[in-house]
């Protein structure tokens, strides 16, 4: 049977208040489309972000999606979910309905832990043979 995975890597900002949140998302959007946008809201995540992932550029860590599973939002393969699983079930719709792609500032996205805006820092997409 074959399977499809996508992977994400996914770096964000966490503030208390949406107003900032916009300004923020703002600021990477106006940077060049890319790295240096990826860079961008690392360096504001260090100075901004509340989330202690600010420390390594507010970088959440891998999620993949896919491997025709009966849930395509379940982990597979050593890849967790996050924490906030509020945040996850945002970030897997929007990549279900292709709202969140590499090199676009996603958000803000309120969730109980505060407003925050995402990008998608690395993708990889493979096919497999199960």
């Amino acid at each position: 049977m074959a399977g499809a995975s996508f992977q994400v890597q996914i770096r964000h900002i966490l503030v208390d208040k949406k107003e900032v949140a916009d300004l923020l998302a703002e600021t990477i959007q106006a940077a060049n489309p890319g790295v240096a946008q990826v860079q961008l809201l690392m360096k504001l995540a260090g100075k901004y972000s509340i989330c202690p992932s600010k420390d390594d550029g507010g970088n959440l860590g891998w999620i993949e999606m896919g491997w025709n599973s009966a849930d395509p939002r379940q982990p597979r393969g050593g890849f967790k979910k996050l924490k906030n699983e509020e945040l996850y079930d945002l970030i897997c719709k929007g990549l279900d309905k292709m709202e969140i792609e590499k090199g676009i500032v996603y958000g803000p996205v309120q969730t109980k832990e505060g407003s925050h805006v995402l990008i998608i820092a690395n993708e990889f997409k493979t096919d497999r043979i199960l």
